[in-house]
């Protein structure tokens, strides 16, 4: 088929990525392997945005629903208004029960609870916010206890992926698939990453790496 006739096909219908690096659409087909046209359940942890750098945006719009967990209360508004399937919570993720100080941003993909991480990235930060933190398998608990079963995860929050990691009960809840921001992992020395260490030692295996994003699957 030429480029013409492609353009003129009204059967052809391109797939729209929201991720910042193609994440979401390494997902669709690794879940299109087990199985197609599956609407299922996510959860998003650091959303940050319900479109902007989201791996779950398009699923969302292809009948998806699951959970969004994001602190910044500018941020948690936007997912009340455009994911009202989802269930939104404006908590953080931790190791216990707690409050602490979230570090915000102009560009708020920076946003962070651990201060070193913030003070490193050399920008100002225009505001601070006290949260609310809970373990995740309280979380789960609460909302998911006899709920779906967990398609995947998305984690991102800025260097506390292992606390947030050893958070939950991974005996109750086992995604399919994890999805872990992990920028300092490179080609060639994942290996050296505690979050790839925890997650293959809870038996999850490496399938995909982007510039970003370590992507996991459950043996």
């Amino acid at each position: 088929m030429s480029q013409q006739d492609t353009l003129n096909n009204t059967d052809f219908t391109p797939y729209h990525s929201y991720s910042q690096d193609g994440e979401d659409m390494l997902l669709r087909a690794l879940l299109a392997e087990d199985t197609d046209n599956h609407k299922g359940f996510f959860i998003d942890i650091g959303a940050h945005h319900p479109f902007r750098f989201s791996n779950t945006a398009y699923f969302y719009e292809t009948g998806w629903n699951g959970i969004n967990i994001e602190p910044t209360p500018s941020a948690i508004k936007l997912f009340q208004q455009h994911r009202e399937r989802d269930i939104n919570l404006p908590v953080g993720i931790g190791a216990q029960r707690d409050k602490r100080t979230l570090y915000c941003f102009a560009d708020s993909a920076l946003n962070s609870f651990d201060a070193d991480v913030a003070e490193s990235y050399g920008a100002p930060i225009i505001e601070t916010a006290e949260v609310d933190i809970f373990p995740l398998a309280q979380i789960l608990d609460e909302h998911l206890s006899s709920g779906p079963a967990i398609d995947f995860m998305n984690i991102d929050v800025a260097g506390l992926d292992l606390q947030l990691l050893e958070s939950n009960n991974w005996d109750k809840y086992r995604p399919k698939f994890v999805l872990v921001e992990d920028v300092d992992s490179v080609a060639g020395k994942v290996d050296a990453s505690e979050v790839h260490s925890f997650l293959n030692n809870k038996g999850y295996e490496l399938v995909y790496k982007t510039p970003r994003t370590l992507i996991y699957k459950a043996r």
